[in-house]
């Protein structure tokens, strides 16, 4: 069986989870702001704490950067708290909002309207609690930049899936990983897909994904999906709209190595 390739599997998954829809949930009146906290906060973190961890910002009067970024480190990190590593992202978005009060007058629109792209995010690389991921996080859904983002998921899902053989989905350093599916990808943004919108639509279709189906330990290949409440929001709570077997276990590599002995384990499970 020849490998299924990126723009395959994402014409599964949207056909299996349903037409792209905005999801970020917004509490404050400073999206762009609060998107870049987001992003930062939710590294190895449930999004489900990143949101109480924000609406607590916003009862303090902290959700603002030139609020957070006169903040005491201790009081924001008792808000922050049980986000993950609470006490170095205190600070650290402290930082964050201290920088943009002092080059942008807290407008993290200035911020993300810097162009070109890859000049943009050196600059957001050179924050503390910014990494290659929450960089292109920040670029894409609050600069509205073509970069696609690469996360755990991502590599668990294509290390799976296997739709390059010969590529180690695991262990290749970011960058390449990111290039290599925005390569793959090139051919749908030429046949008329904004390249913003397909970024987006897919790396939100892939944590779908591996949120429901492709789990870290026991995937439910054969289904039930697991079910996650997302967001406090109405419509923004879930993605799920379907009960059957993962959409890609056809295709998927990992499952066809495994045989059915061990899918029917799995089924008792």
């Amino acid at each position: 069986m020849p490998p299924i390739t990126l723009a395959a599997i994402y014409r599964t998954l949207a056909a299996h989870f349903g037409p792209p829809h905005e999801w970020w949930p917004i509490f404050g009146d400073d999206p762009a702001f609060e998107q870049i906290l987001g992003a930062v906060l939710v590294q190895q973190t449930r999004w489900e704490a990143v949101e109480q961890a924000i609406l607590r910002l916003q009862q303090a009067g902290l959700l603002a950067p030139a609020a957070l970024a006169r903040a005491d480190a201790e009081q924001v990190a008792l808000l922050l708290r049980p986000v993950a590593f609470y006490r170095q992202k205190a600070p650290g978005s402290i930082a964050i909002s201290a920088y943009l009060c002092e080059r942008y007058g807290g407008d993290a629109h200035a911020l993300l309207a810097q162009q070109p792209t890859a000049d943009l995010r050196r600059e957001l690389l050179a924050l503390p609690r910014i990494g290659n991921e929450t960089a292109d996080v920040i670029l894409l859904y609050a600069g509205g930049h073509a970069v696609f983002v690469v996360d755990d998921y991502t590599r668990r899902l294509m290390g799976r899936v296997n739709p390059a053989p010969a590529f180690n989905w695991e262990k290749a350093k970011y960058d390449y990983v990111r290039d290599h599916i925005e390569r793959e990808l090139a051919p749908l943004v030429e046949a008329g897909s904004a390249a913003i919108t397909l970024y987006a639509d897919y790396h939100a279709l892939i944590n779908e994904q591996c949120v429901r189906y492709c789990t870290a330990t026991r995937p439910r290949c054969d289904g039930p999906p697991a079910r996650r409440v997302y967001s406090l929001q109405e419509g923004r709570n879930s993605y799920l709209d379907r009960h059957d077997g993962c959409p890609l276990r056809d295709v998927c590599a990992w499952y066809q190595a495994r045989g059915a002995e061990a899918h029917s384990a799995q089924r008792k499970i």
